[in-house]
């Protein structure tokens, strides 16, 4: 039987501008010379530093494409790809053979750039319960090099809560209403809040969820995750009153960089990566699972999952992930399991698993504490959306085991 989830609310058409190496993109930055040349020298220095950042271009898209022109004859590849953390989770579910409602706004004319790859497969996401609106569009420009982070221009037209909120106040009878039709869902996902409210974020976004979240919980029985995402351009109460709105939920997702910053955000501190999400688990509200990918391993702590099986979950997420930066699309279970079966993990991620099993074994603060190592990529097309094909494979993955031990 098909395993139901909604996912959403984001969509965004990515623009992927893939230099030939990085010393090219640095050619390219250095001799470009349109509105937004400082930031893309500044850009260019912080992939070449192994990082990545987000810039805000509301109300410029004509210059992004301009840019992106000016790049592609460069010698720069630039591909159009689907974009958004809800609606990638929602199209790598929907190769997984989920039955998967999107949740969120969307542009039909953005959908129509699709690939016809991209476009197939995000028709195969049960779209009648999202908003259609022209008012929906959100542009994303990605430059990046081979086996490089990525620097994003995001024209998202200001703050997305401002169009989303009536729709969002009804998600919860829209949930109510898929359950009739379809059964009880096995999960929810919502993420992309940092695109959702830009840098604005205030107290009144943080009791719009709250209240949103909190009647979906009396409406669902389902599993509900969100993911951290980009909180490089957030101030400290920002990622203060994020955190907030993430530990409503009863998975998170993060990645070393915005783990980092909700930790410094909320005053924690420990003296490693995994007492931090530790302490962290237990500052939330209602989280029981914080799980951290990171390029060589993975990591969860729970207080509702048995080790072997979060074990199973990172694994099968870090099969998908790796196949996503690989090959570019969303991988199906038989690519996964196959991928799985390599065993190829690079030295530091199995050390880091080896140190961490010496120092705390299975449990940390009493807690349940599940690290796996990634697998090493034998190409690369791009890392981009990989932590949300990752993420979705994870929730899947959990989801289905969960249901399986219960037997």
């Amino acid at each position: 039987m098909k395993k139901l989830f909604a996912v959403g609310p984001d969509f965004v058409l990515d623009i992927l501008v893939t230099f030939p190496d990085l010393a090219n993109f640095k050619k390219f930055a250095m001799g470009y010379s349109g509105p937004f040349s400082r930031h893309i020298r500044i850009g260019c220095k912080t992939v070449s530093a192994g990082r990545g950042d987000e810039l805000a271009i509301d109300g410029k898209e004509s210059e992004a494409r301009e840019l992106v022109e000016q790049a592609a004859a460069f010698g720069a590849d630039v591909r159009i790809r689907l974009g958004g953390n809800g609606a990638q989770e929602a199209a790598t579910l929907a190769a997984l053979g989920c039955k998967v409602f999107f949740l969120g706004g969307y542009s039909n004319k953005q959908l129509l750039e699709l690939p016809p790859r991209d476009l197939r497969l995000f028709k195969k996401v049960d779209l009648s319960f999202a908003s259609v609106s022209e008012m929906h569009k959100s542009l994303s420009v990605i430059l990046q090099a081979p086996e490089t982070n990525r620097y994003i221009l995001n024209d998202g037209r200001g703050r997305r809560i401002r169009r989303l909120a009536p729709y969002l106040q009804k998600l919860p009878d829209a949930l109510r209403e898929i359950a009739k039709k379809y059964g009880e869902l096995d999960a929810v996902g919502l993420v992309g809040f940092h695109g959702l409210f830009a840098t604005g974020m205030r107290d009144q976004d943080y009791r719009l969820m709250k209240a949103v979240i909190n009647k979906a919980r009396g409406t669902t029985g389902a599993l509900l995750f969100t993911d951290a995402g980009s909180l490089a351009a957030f101030t400290a109460e920002q990622r203060r009153l994020l955190f907030k709105i993430y530990s409503l939920f009863d998975i998170l997702s993060v990645n070393e960089d915005e783990l980092a910053q909700i930790c410094r955000a909320i005053g924690v501190s420990a003296k490693d990566k995994l007492r931090e999400m530790s302490k962290l688990l237990k500052s939330s509200e209602k989280l029981s699972t914080i799980w951290l990918h990171a390029p060589h391993y993975q990591a969860s702590v729970s207080t509702e999952y048995g080790v072997k099986l979060l074990e199973k979950a990172q694994t099968f997420a870090a099969a998908a992930g790796v196949c996503r930066v690989e090959k570019g699309s969303y991988p199906t279970i038989k690519q996964i399991n196959s991928r799985a079966k390599s065993r190829d993990y690079p030295e530091t991620g199995k050390r880091f698993v080896s140190d961490v099993a010496r120092k705390y074994g299975n449990k940390i603060d009493g807690t349940g504490l599940a690290v796996t190592p990634c697998y090493q990529a034998r190409g690369f097309i791009s890392s981009v959306g990989a932590g949300d094909t990752a993420t979705a494979a994870y929730a899947f993955s959990l989801v289905s085991y969960a249901q399986k031990s219960q037997k």
